[in-house]
C-alpha cells in the first residue's frame, strides 16, 4: 500500500517499536495509525519539494536564492515533527476512536489501569466514579478526588461529599438510585492542588465516554476547574458561570460552587441552593418551589 509515496511493507511495525501506545491497539487500529501517520510525513515531504523547487525555478519567490534551511523556515515556519510524533499522535486519535466503542465495563477497566499522566505514581485508588450508570437524572462532575477519596477509590465520600448528599437530597437526588457522581480527573492531584492543564487532558477522553455511556439527562459542574473545562470558557470565574445554563452535546448543564468552597464561605450557600433549584425546576423534579 501506498501513501503519498510512502510504502507500508512487511516490517514497518518494527520502525516503529518503542512508540508509546503502539503495545496498546490491535492489529487493524494500529495499521490505520500507521497509515495515516505516513501519510502525513508524505504531506511534509512534498511540502519541502514545493519549497526547494519554488527557490530554484522562481527567481522572484521570497525564498530564491536562501539555503535550504531557510527556504523551509520561511515556508514552514513551526518545528518539524518527528516520525515518533507524528505517529503517537495518530496512534492517540486511533485509541480515542476506539475508546468511543467500550462498554462500561471496559471504560472503567482501562481506566483503573491508567498511567497517562503523573498523578499515577502518587495515587492509592483511581476514583473512576459512582451511582446509576444507566440514564441517571443527573451526572454530577467535581475536579478531582481528595484525601479521602483516594484512600476509598469513592468520589466524594469525604466532608465535602457529605454536604453535595445533602444538596442532592434536597431536590430528590441520591447516588444510589439516579445521580451518578464523578471528576474531572480520576486521580488525587498531590496536596489537593487543582488539576494541571495535561492532567486534565489525560483524564477527558475517559470523561466524554463516561457521559456518552452513561447518558445523563442533565449535567452539574461543581467548582471552577470542572466549570471551565465542560463549557470552554476557561478564562471565567465561578461568579460569572453560577447558575447558567450550558449545553454539553445536548445535554443541559448547570454550574454551580464546589460544596469545598461552600464549607469555606458559607455565604456561598444561598446561591448554590438558588441554582440547585433552577436545575430541579427545569428537571421537573417534584417538591422544589
Amino acid at each position: 500500500m501506498n501513501t503519498n509515496g510512502l510504502r507500508i511493507d512487511m516490517d514497518v511495525e518494527n520502525r516503529f517499536e518503542g512508540v508509546d501506545g503502539l503495545e496498546n491497539v490491535g492489529a487493524e487500529a494500529k495499521k490505520r495509525a500507521l497509515e495515516a501517520a505516513l501519510g502525513r510525513m508524505g504531506g511534509l515531504m512534498d511540502d519541502f519539494e514545493n519549497v526547494v523547487k519554488r527557490s530554484f525555478d522562481e527567481p522572484s519567490h521570497p525564498t530564491a536564492g536562501s539555503d535550504f534551511s531557510t527556504a523551509v523556515k520561511k515556508v514552514y515556519p513551526d518545528p518539524v515533527p518527528s516520525v515518533a510524533k507524528v505517529v503517537e499522535e495518530a496512534v492517540s486519535a486511533v485509541d480515542e476512536d476506539a475508546r468511543l466503542h467500550m462498554s462500561f465495563g471496559a471504560l472503567t477497566g482501562e481506566c483503573l489501569k491508567c498511567e497517562r499522566c503523573i498523578l499515577c505514581k502518587t495515587r492509592k485508588n483511581v476514583v473512576f466514579g459512582e451511582g446509576c450508570s444507566e440514564r441517571p437524572i443527573v451526572m454530577v462532575i467535581g475536579e478531582g478526588p481528595g484525601e479521602t477519596e483516594d484512600n476509598t477509590g469513592r468520589p466524594f465520600v469525604g466532608k465535602a461529599g457529605q454536604f453535595l448528599d445533602k444538596w442532592l437530597a434536597a431536590i430528590g437526588l441520591d447516588r444510589g438510585s439516579n445521580a451518578y457522581i464523578t471528576n474531572i480527573v480520576k486521580c488525587r492531584p498531590p496536596m489537593n492542588r487543582d488539576p494541571l492543564p495535561d492532567e486534565k487532558s489525560a483524564c477527558l477522553p475517559f470523561l466524554k465516554q463516561q457521559i456518552a455511556l452513561i447518558q445523563p439527562q442533565a449535567i452539574l459542574c461543581l467548582g471552577k476547574p470542572a466549570s471551565t473545562l465542560m463549557t470552554g470558557m476557561m478564562d471565567s470565574s465561578m461568579g460569572s458561570l453560577h447558575g447558567r445554563f450550558f449545553f454539553y452535546d445536548g445535554i443541559p448543564m448547570m454550574c454551580t460552587y464546589h460544596p469545598a468552597a461552600v464549607l469555606r464561605d458559607l455565604t456561598l450557600k444561598r446561591p448554590v441552593w438558588e441554582d440547585l433549584k433552577k436545575l430541579a425546576r427545569y428537571l421537573g423534579l417534584g417538591g422544589v418551589v
